[in-house]
């Protein structure tokens, strides 16, 4: 009975979602890439990418948007934007991006006020830290 409990306890935990509704505010920002690791291990760093990713979410709704900085802490920008919903679905925190009759999802795995964690469709997990400008 001593060893049910603490496995009892692993599996509820393990089974819970990393992100949570209350987490998504964390989301809006500037994130930069670091790097890519595929579901084998292989691993591509990104330390010389100079572009940023910028979301902004209002409830579960919002826009993503590739952005470049510039030196004097603005960024060089198109009006191109990829719009997307968030839903929570069997414990995990879902992006659904749609744009010119596409659309495609990835999990958010990982969000917290300097780390983000996107897995892709593929398995692929891209690794990002918050960017200040």
């Amino acid at each position: 009975m001593r060893i049910v409990y603490p496995l009892l306890c692993l599996l509820l935990i393990s089974c819970t979602a990393n992100v949570k509704p209350a987490d998504l505010d964390q989301l809006n920002g500037y994130w930069r890439i670091d790097k890519a690791v595929s579901p084998s291990g292989e691993e591509k760093q990104y330390k010389s990418t100079v572009d940023v990713d910028f979301f902004e979410l209002d409830d579960q709704n919002g826009i993503r948007k590739k952005l470049k900085p510039l030196f004097n802490k603005q960024f060089n920008s198109s009006n191109d934007f990829v719009p997307f919903s968030i839903a929570f679905l069997e414990n995990k925190c879902i992006i659904t991006y749609s744009k010119q009759n596409q659309s495609w999802q990835e999990e958010i795995t990982t969000l917290t006020a300097d780390k983000l964690k996107l897995k892709d469709a593929r398995g692929v997990v891209f690794h990002y830290v918050k960017y200040q400008p």
